[in-house]
């Protein structure tokens, strides 16, 4: 039986991204269009993997995207009747603690604050009540985990190295410390994995690592393990102990330092990361919509020495959308950003939202932007649903994943090339070096890459469940008109 006969339904493009799941090298990168299922086919795969046996984890940006899987995968489970497999989410400190703190966790809070929930550690009732059965929300596992005095986070900690599946962040994939709670995979699937391109696994002020340093001389001299001095220091001192936690994090960070302006960053290189995880997994796929440019992403990712399969699967975007590119001089590149275009911006907008008559989106590139066109729209920029016609930015709230169900129209008004900073600056002069990559062509195809993704992010908006028109509504758009079309 093919893996896709798992699933209740079969997206469009099944058959080209199975085809990609199934390659034989150890890495493999899948570019496929948004909105074609890679995530459900993803994990209809990583099911069938463990019914032969094999252990399967996906990796996904946010914890909707987690929400997301674990309910494809408890619709497929349910199908089958007699599969016992054990599907466990990764969890965070943060979310899954119930015991209602508001301040924020330095690492230890747990034994620091001496939890009574720690005193609770066999879980065999808990593995026995989950074999076979998946729940579609972290919510639900958390509250299973809280049982009988439980604690959630641990409890997860615990059953994540016998799941037969793990459903998690891209974090558990970075960091060493999390990945390692994992044990061996066979087959790791990172979605949107064009989101790993800076893969950062510590930031924080170098004062509070000096200050750290020192505490730490001190566990040092005293012959006492790091992780204690902080518990013992965070029952009289929490401000000593977060700064040797700091200390503690940054030494267990993978990745090359970044200095800025009293900030220090430790980027895990794309090309490391993969290579020292295939130590611990035996097959990575790595899939986007946005793997784009291509060949970048390749070399990101494999530095030209792992030897991987690219899968491009053209068009970036699939579902019930037409694309409307119109020809036009109107840009919002930042030469060209003045009254006369924003105004002449502002009344395309109103023409479009006359001609459909449908709640309409508009995403604008900077919240500058958006306060200028909604202002001659007599509209307030906003990143809540409801009115009939929504101004907003690229990359915000509503861009991100929000449902939009009942709005047919999107119109990005400019494409949505970034600004790099300071910081983002220097990490590209680094990876330029590290990869032999001309600086000014490492920028570019990062530009690039960041327009496209936050452009497809808005676009899937609409056109999900029902029919959607996007419009696209500048003059730098007609070369990628190619890119955002599906083949037919």
């Amino acid at each position: 039986m093919s893996f896709l006969e798992l699933l209740p339904y079969k997206p469009s493009l099944a058959e080209e991204i199975a085809r990609g799941l199934l390659s034989s090298k150890n890495v493999v990168l899948i570019r496929a269009p948004a909105g074609s299922g890679k995530t459900s086919i993803a994990v209809a795969y990583i099911i069938h993997l463990a019914l032969l046996g094999k252990r399967g984890a996906i990796f996904l940006r946010t914890r909707r995207e987690v929400n997301h899987a674990l309910s494809i995968t408890r619709a497929v489970v349910s199908r089958l009747k007699t599969a016992k497999l054990l599907v466990i989410p990764t969890p965070s400190k943060e979310r899954f603690c119930v015991m209602g703190i508001k301040k924020e966790l330095i690492k230890y809070w747990c034994p620091i604050t001496e939890c009574e929930r720690l005193l609770r550690r066999k879980y065999g009732e808990i593995e026995k009540d989950l074999m076979g059965k998946v729940f579609s929300s972290l919510d639900s596992y958390i509250e299973l985990f809280a049982r009988d005095k439980r604690c959630p986070y641990y409890a997860a900690l615990e059953l994540l190295r016998k799941a037969d599946i793990i459903i998690g962040t891209h974090n558990y994939f970075i960091e060493s410390e999390l990945f390692e709670k994992l044990g061996k995979i066979d087959v790791a699937v990172i979605d949107e994995a064009h989101a790993l391109l800076v893969p950062k696994t510590y930031e924080g002020f170098i004062e509070a690592i000096e200050r750290g340093k020192e505490y730490a001389r001190a566990a040092a001299y005293q012959g006492i393990p790091l992780h204690k001095y902080i518990v013992a220091l965070g029952k009289t001192d929490t401000n000593s102990a977060r700064d040797l936690a700091e200390y503690d994090s940054y030494m267990k960070a993978d990745g090359i330092e970044i200095k800025l302006k009293g900030k220090l960053i430790k980027v895990y290189l794309p090309k490391d990361l993969i290579r020292d995880r295939l130590q611990n997994v035996n097959r990575i796929i790595l899939m986007s919509s946005t793997l784009y440019p291509s060949n970048f992403f390749k070399t990101i990712f494999t530095g030209n020495t792992i030897d991987a399969d690219m899968i491009i699967i053209p068009g970036l975007i699939s579902g019930r959308r037409k694309l409307i590119i119109p020809r036009t001089n109107l840009s919002l590149s930042y030469a060209k950003r003045n009254e006369k275009t924003l105004l002449a911006y502002a009344e395309m907008i109103k023409n479009i939202q006359t001609e459909h008559r449908e709640k309409t989106l508009v995403f604008c590139p900077s919240n500058e932007i958006a306060r200028e066109i909604a202002k001659y729209l007599k509209k307030e920029p906003t990143d809540e649903l409801g009115e009939d016609l929504v101004i907003t930015v690229f990359r915000g709230k509503i861009a991100e994943g929000i449902d939009a169900t009942g709005y047919k129209v999107a119109i990005m008004a400019g494409l949505p090339f970034p600004r790099i900073d300071p910081e983002t600056e220097k990490i590209l002069q680094t990876y330029s070096k590290i990869y032999k990559i001309d600086e000014k062509a490492i920028k570019e195809a990062y530009n690039l890459s960041s327009m496209i993704s936050a452009l497809v992010q808005a676009i899937g908006r609409v056109g999900r469940r029902e029919e959607g028109v996007v419009y696209i509504i500048d003059a730098r758009a007609e070369f990628i008109r190619t890119l955002l079309q599906s083949p037919s």
